[in-house]
């Protein structure tokens, strides 16, 4: 099971697309900084139906509202995916 982290706005670079050709049934995905833009509510960007998560205090920051099936979380509980999931990948540009 693998934790995808994602930190690129969807909008301005390939790192969500990318991830999400890697993605595979049982992997996770965290986006953080610009890449909450991928989870607010009418992206464009079609998102796993399941395992996604956004760092509520980068949506706070950037007025996100976020979509249906995405679950915000807090830094704790993105320490605790990763203690769950190896590997860890970083698609940061």
């Amino acid at each position: 099971m693998t934790l995808h982290i994602v930190n690129q706005s969807p909008h301005r670079d390939s790192a969500l697309r990318d991830c999400l050709n890697a993605f595979a049934e049982d992997d996770a995905l965290v986006l953080i900084e610009d890449g909450v833009y991928a989870a607010q509510t009418g992206a464009p960007n079609p998102l796993p139906s399941r395992n996604v998560f956004v760092l509520l205090a980068d949506a706070e920051a950037r007025g996100i509202t976020i979509a249906t099936g995405v679950e915000a979380i807090d830094e704790q509980q993105w320490v605790t995916l990763c203690v769950q999931h190896t590997p860890i990948v970083s698609w940061f540009r």
